[in-house]
C-alpha cells in the first residue's frame, strides 16, 4: 500500500474509534475492535496515538466479562478538546453561540445593530465578539469551524450570498473568505432556515428520524428539507422556497378568507407578521368586529394576547391563518411525504393556537396514508435553531459517516 494511501486509510480509523468513543464511551478498546469488526491490535495503535493528543483520556477500569479475566481500561471523548462556533445573522441582530464537540453550550452572545448595509463591518463585530469571548488565544486556535446561517439564496462555491431580500448589500460579498482569514478556520455558510432545520434535526425535534421537513413562519416563509439524513438544496439552492407557492382561488378566496386574503397570487404574501397585522389593523378600522385591539398598537404579540383571552378578531385573524397554513402543509406532505412536519418562528412560538389549526386543517384536508402517518409539532429549540444548527454543519463535517474531513481532522490531533 502506497504511504498516502495507509494514511488516509489509518485516518478514517481513527475518526471512526473516535466517533465510537463519542456516541458510546466510556467503552473499552476490545468494545470498539468488535464494532469495527478489526482485530484489538489495530484499535490498540489507534488508541495509542490518540492518547498523545488531548482528544480522548482513559478513565479506569470497567466491569469484566461473565468469563472473568482482567477489567478493560475505559476510553472516554474529550469534547473540549476543540470549539465550534455557531452565528445566525438577521436584519438588526448576530447570534453567537460557542459549543464543546458534543454541542454543549459554553458561551452565547448577541451582536445588535440598526444598520446592516456594511457586512464587512458586522462580520468584523462578530470576528471580536469571538475573539473576546474566548480571551484566550489558545482557546481561539482551537475553533474547530464557524457556521453562519444567513437569510436568503446561499452561493456555496462562492461562499457569499446570491440573494437576499432582507440583507440586499451583503450580495456577492466574500462572507466566507472573510472570516476564514479573520479566524484561521473553515467556515460553513448556510441558509437560515435550512440551519434551523438542521439544528432541529440533531438536537430538536427531529431527532432520530430521516426524513423531515421544517416550516418557518415569521416576517416571511421558507421551509428546510431533510432527506435520508441530509439537508436538500436542490439544484439552485432554493428548494424549501413555498412562499412561491401560488394560492387557489377554488380554495383560497376572500369568501372563506375575508381578513387576510386581499388578491395576492403567493402563499408568501399571506402568511406573514406583516400581513396578519396590517389585515388585523385594517380590520380594527373597519370597526366590523368586536375587538379590545387598538389600531395604535397592533403586533404579533398583542393579536397572540388577545386571541387567549378570547377576543373575537384576533380569533379569527389567527384561525384564517392557522387554516391556509393547513392547507399549504398539504402540499408539502404530498410532494416529500415525510415523518415529521416542524412548525417554528415568532407565529408559531407566541402564536400556538395556528399549529393547532394547521394540523387540524392538513388532517381533514387530505386523507390519504401521507397525511395520516405524518407528525406536525412545533419546534423544539425556539431562538437557538439557527445557532445550534451552524453548530453542527461544523460537527458533522468533522464526524459524519461515511464522508469525513480529514483537513478539519488534522487540525485536532498532533503533527506527526
Amino acid at each position: 500500500m502506497k504511504k498516502s494511501n495507509f494514511h488516509f486509510v489509518r485516518q478514517i480509523n481513527e475518526i471512526s474509534v473516535l466517533r465510537i468513543i463519542r456516541d458510546d464511551g466510556p467503552i473499552s478498546r476490545s468494545d470498539i475492535a468488535r464494532e469495527m469488526g478489526v482485530s484489538k491490535v489495530i484499535i490498540g495503535g489507534i488508541v495509542k496515538r490518540l492518547l498523545g493528543t488531548n482528544i480522548l483520556f482513559e478513565i479506569g477500569k470497567g466491569q469484566s466479562t461473565e468469563q472473568g479475566g482482567r477489567r478493560p481500561v475505559m476510553l472516554k471523548f474529550n469534547a473540549d478538546a476543540g470549539l465550534a462556533v455557531g452565528v445566525e445573522i438577521h436584519l438588526h441582530r448576530a447570534n453567537i453561540l460557542i459549543t464543546n464537540m458534543n454541542a454543549e453550550i459554553l458561551f452565547e452572545n448577541t451582536i445588535n445593530f440598526s444598520d446592516n448595509s456594511n457586512p464587512k463591518s458586522i462580520l468584523q463585530r462578530v470576528v471580536n465578539m469571538i475573539q473576546k469571548t474566548l480571551g484566550d488565544e489558545d482557546k481561539t486556535q482551537s475553533i474547530l469551524g464557524v457556521g453562519l446561517a444567513l437569510p436568503g439564496v446561499i452561493d456555496y462555491p462562492a461562499g457569499s450570498i446570491l440573494m437576499s431580500q432582507s440583507m440586499k448589500s451583503w450580495e456577492g460579498f466574500p462572507i466566507k473568505t472573510f472570516l476564514e482569514e479573520a479566524l484561521d478556520t473553515t467556515v460553513y455558510i448556510e441558509n437560515d432556515v435550512k440551519a434551523i432545520t438542521l439544528g432541529e434535526y440533531q438536537w430538536g425535534a427531529g431527532q432520530d428520524l430521516k426524513n423531515i421537513v421544517y416550516i418557518w413562519l415569521g416576517e416571511g416563509i421558507g421551509a428546510g428539507i431533510i432527506i435520508n439524513g441530509d439537508i436538500y438544496r436542490g439544484v439552485t439552492a432554493s428548494a424549501g422556497e413555498i412562499g412561491y407557492t401560488e394560492t387557489s382561488a377554488r380554495v383560497i378566496n376572500q369568501g372563506s378568507f375575508p381578513l387576510l386574503y386581499q388578491g395576492q397570487v403567493r402563499f408568501g404574501e399571506i402568511l406573514t407578521t406583516g400581513n396578519l397585522e396590517a389585515c388585523v389593523s385594517d380590520a380594527v378600522k373597519s370597526q366590523k368586529f368586536t375587538t379590545k385591539l387598538s389600531s395604535d398598537d397592533i403586533g404579533l404579540g398583542t393579536i397572540a394576547t388577545y386571541a387567549k383571552e378570547g377576543d373575537q378578531l384576533a380569533q379569527a385573524a389567527l384561525n384564517e391563518f392557522g387554516q391556509m397554513l393547513g392547507i399549504l402543509t398539504v402540499s408539502v406532505i404530498n410532494i416529500f411525504n415525510p415523518e415529521l412536519i416542524i412548525m417554528g418562528g415568532p407565529v408559531i412560538d407566541k402564536c400556538p393556537y395556528v399549529l393547532d389549526e394547521a394540523t387540524k386543517t392538513a388532517k381533514e384536508t387530505v386523507l390519504l396514508i401521507p397525511a395520516e402517518v405524518v407528525r406536525i409539532k412545533a419546534g423544539a429549540l425556539k431562538n437557538r435553531a439557527g445557532t445550534l444548527g451552524a453548530v453542527g454543519m461544523v460537527l458533522q463535517d468533522l464526524f459524519k459517516p461515511p464522508i469525513v474531513n480529514l483537513a478539519t481532522y488534522r487540525s485536532l490531533i498532533l503533527p506527526e
